[in-house]
């Protein structure tokens, strides 16, 4: 039965990763007139960004902590976005969005004792 219940939690965990990636990807691409919220701080957006996706890869694989190999995941994925918006007339590489990236990344890493007594997510550590 807890076997089930991993399986539907880590599989729920990971099309919400993929979900999430794709739609940032998406919205990091668009002109910046056309994205919703472009009023808020455009550092704050990377920051939360990262922070969703660092809970959602850390959940899409509870048998691991959250490691280098997560991390380094995710910054490669913060990288590719900003070598896609080089290639774009209307965006442009930005290294503060990188640390940005790490940042959300970070707080993620710093509140995972928070994260724990939450419940709607302490479930990823209960089936570890």
């Amino acid at each position: 039965m807890i076997a089930l219940i991993k399986t539907h939690y880590t599989k729920l965990a990971q099309t919400a990763l993929l979900l999430a990636m794709a739609s940032i990807m998406v919205l990091s691409l668009l002109p910046l007139d056309k994205v919703p919220l472009s009023a808020v701080n455009d550092k704050l957006q990377h920051l939360a960004a990262f922070l969703l996706l660092a809970f959602l890869i850390d959940a899409s694989f509870p048998n691991q902590s959250f490691n280098l190999w997560k991390v380094s995941g995710l910054m490669a994925y913060g990288f590719l976005i900003e070598l896609l918006q080089l290639q774009t007339e209307y965006r442009f590489f930005s290294p503060a969005d990188l640390m940005a990236d790490l940042a959300g990344i970070g707080l993620y890493f710093f509140t995972i004792p928070v994260w724990k007594r939450v419940p709607l997510v302490n479930w990823r550590w209960s089936l570890t």
